[in-house]
């Protein structure tokens, strides 16, 4: 019998010893993986805007959460209004976790309805969560000489645009067709910064598609100076600190329409997300989400964030993968009045107005090498 009871207590003191030791097993996979690596942060936008600000900020603070304290190196893809980003994370990059996206929001929209050069579903991409959520504006500069949204109507206010599928040419589209402004758009320039320059040199008018938290980091005296107009913003609720300004959804009148804006509305609540690519691991999605969240609470990046005047009011990954889902997968009725809304007809382009300099190029292929 004592035999026996040692036997017995032998084995259960080895298999409390084996699931002791089973336990940091799984941490230090993760650990050991990245552990020596340098993670690459692509964005889909330009150099010097509050997208590219806002990620590499994070990144800075994130990576000492992360198991196995990788370095990071930031990329700028912008191109194709994030498509091209999006597709290169999709199915260029490695799907092992070293890759990390921040996207702006439409590419989410630009795969709903059909939009041209998709080549990936936002819905598999492995969301560790957003940053925060802005309204995007609608406004126009000084220059302009426009004070309200219902100028719009009847005066006409040259917009600078990046890509097709991008904001700042979705949302002005999106109101000529729907509330009948007169916006011109000029498609084609390489950045949101880009658009800024050309509005200081009075190139263009106005803008739209960018955030307020973009806006104030990047041109704090804008709103205060009465340098930028917001005429109207887009979100699901007013921006808090601007609640005089009006809600593009209530400037609709008829139901459809209204349907409509909601769902465009919704885009804006997808917020500033970090993605990593499909095919990750479980365990290291898991790592790269609590190093997100966990550096959302951290008192170093909350001051720098405060600095750059970017806010901080986060969406967890699962959330955000909710979220992504409901667009992606909304009524096709829905969809449909969506689409017709963004018809592209009657866009400038940009080396048709302005300096080819200001203007996105496409890469030349290389030919193949005559013998």
């Amino acid at each position: 019998m004592t035999n026996r009871i040692s036997g017995l207590l032998a084995a259960t003191i080895f298999g409390a010893a084996a699931i002791t030791l089973a336990a940091p097993a799984h941490a230090d996979e993760v650990a050991d993986f990245y552990k020596g690596k340098t993670l690459t942060l692509i964005m889909s936008t330009g150099v010097g805007g509050g997208n590219d600000l806002n990620a590499r900020t994070l990144l800075t603070h994130m990576v000492k959460y992360i198991p196995g304290k990788p370095d990071f190196k930031p990329v700028n893809m912008p191109g194709a209004g994030h498509v091209r980003a999006s597709n290169f994370l999709y199915n260029r990059a490695p799907q092992d976790g070293t890759h990390l996206g921040a996207i702006i929001r439409f590419f989410v929209l630009h795969q709903a309805l059909g939009g041209k050069g998709v080549k990936y579903d936002a819905t598999k991409f492995n969301f560790l969560g957003s940053t925060a959520v802005s309204n995007v504006v609608m406004g126009a500069f000084h220059t302009a000489g426009i004070n309200s949204f219902e100028e719009l109507k009847t005066k006409e206010l040259i917009v600078g645009g990046t890509g097709v599928g991008s904001g700042s040419v979705i949302f002005p589209n999106l109101f000529n067709k729907v509330l009948g402004t007169k916006l011109k758009i000029v498609q084609g320039y390489k950045s949101g910064h880009t658009i800024d320059l050309a509005m200081e040199r009075g190139e263009v008018k106005g803008r739209a598609g960018f955030t307020f938290d973009s806006m104030m980091a990047v041109h704090p005296t804008w709103m205060s100076k009465g340098t930028f107009k917001v005429l109207a913003q887009i979100g699901l609720r007013k921006e808090p600190g601007y609640e005089k300004i009006p809600l593009a959804e209530d400037l609709v009148s008829a139901k459809e329409d209204k349907q409509v804006m909601r769902m465009f509305a919704g885009v804006v609540a997808v917020g500033s997300p970090i993605l990593t690519t499909p095919g990750v691991s479980k365990a290291r999605v898991a790592a790269l989400r609590k190093a997100f969240m966990t550096t959302m609470k951290d008192k170093d990046y909350l001051a720098q964030m405060k600095k750059i005047r970017l806010s901080v009011n986060p969406v967890t990954g699962a959330d955000l993968t909710n979220i992504v889902s409901d667009i992606v997968n909304a009524p096709s009725a829905v969809l449909d009045k969506a689409k017709n809304a963004l018809s592209r007809k009657g866009l400038v382009k940009c080396k048709a107005f302005t300096s080819a300099k200001y203007c996105r190029s496409k890469k030349k292929k290389k030919g193949k090498k005559k013998s």
